[in-house]
């Protein structure tokens, strides 16, 4: 099984060799770096779909067998599920940007997890040790190069004495961005997040930030995912310790997706990336 640093640098390395629409890696362009990556389809096998890009829990993106067979006896098609169409649209999105066939995207993402040294593996160790290694890839190349950035840091380490309840006697922090050497900004990475683990985020900001506060050390917190889900995006984007929630794409969700009334207010990667010159 590949270290944490080898799937750190197989990501980097397949990040930095996908396709752009220019030929070459921008800071606007930098999400389809990391769909190609990161992303993949699930099989659905219904409404005419065989399969379509995972943005939402697979469940959603099927329908029940329950339901195809109830639409059958009626002698009507299947009804296309709200997040069937979400995800053609994404699929389509992608496509366009990419100057390829809508049919073709399925074969250009995956690409970690199609590597022949993390075939067979499960997705989420991969995925988890990925996704922040992208983000701090991505802001060291094209944010401001004065912050130095962390992975994984025992969050002890920077505020001794700190308890999470609830979590891991060893509480760690994804991304740690550090200005002329002080912790300046703490960034959660995660592709996406659970009902059950929302509260994680929720309650570790604002322990973060007392802590710092004590040490004289105020930072910032935000959240980065990939997450589609309204109910779960809403309840970070209206956390008032969270100083931003960041979006991978966030013109997917806003705008292809059709959510733009209850989440305008995210943040997209590119604005991260300009709120480092801040720092």
């Amino acid at each position: 099984m590949p270290t944490r640093g080898q799937t750190i640098d197989e990501a980097i390395k397949l990040f930095t060799g996908a396709q752009y629409p220019n030929g070459q890696i921008s800071k606007d362009d930098a999400w389809l770096g990391i769909y190609q990556v990161l992303l993949w389809y699930e099989s659905v096998a219904t409404a005419g779909f065989t399969s379509l890009p995972h943005i939402i829990d697979a469940d959603k993106l099927r329908l029940s067998k329950y339901k195809s067979a109830q639409a059958a006896s009626k002698n009507k098609s299947v009804a296309v599920r709200i997040w069937q169409t979400r995800a053609k649209a994404v699929e389509d999105h992608i496509a366009n940007h990419l100057g390829i066939s809508a049919d073709k995207v399925e074969t250009v993402v995956d690409q970690l997890l199609m590597s022949p040294a993390f075939l067979g593996l499960q997705r989420h160790n991969p995925l988890g040790t990925a996704f922040p290694g992208l983000v701090k890839h991505i802001l060291e190349t094209f944010g401001n190069p004065a912050i130095k950035y962390q992975l994984e840091v025992d969050a002890r380490t920077i505020f001794p004495g700190i308890t999470m309840a609830g979590r891991s006697t060893k509480p760690s922090i994804d991304i740690l961005a550090l200005s002329e050497g002080l912790p300046r900004t703490i960034i959660s990475a995660k592709w996406s997040v659970r009902h059950d683990r929302i509260g994680d985020i929720t309650n570790e900001c604002p322990i973060y930030k007392a802590a710092a506060l004590r040490l004289r050390l105020p930072v910032d917190y935000y959240v980065v995912t990939n997450e589609f889900d309204p109910a779960r995006l809403e309840k970070m984007l209206t956390d008032s310790c969270l100083n931003g929630l960041v979006h991978v794409h966030k013109e997917n969700v806003i705008n292809v997706c059709k959510m733009n009334g209850r989440l305008s207010g995210m943040l997209d990667l590119v604005d991260l990336i300009a709120l480092t010159h801040g720092w």
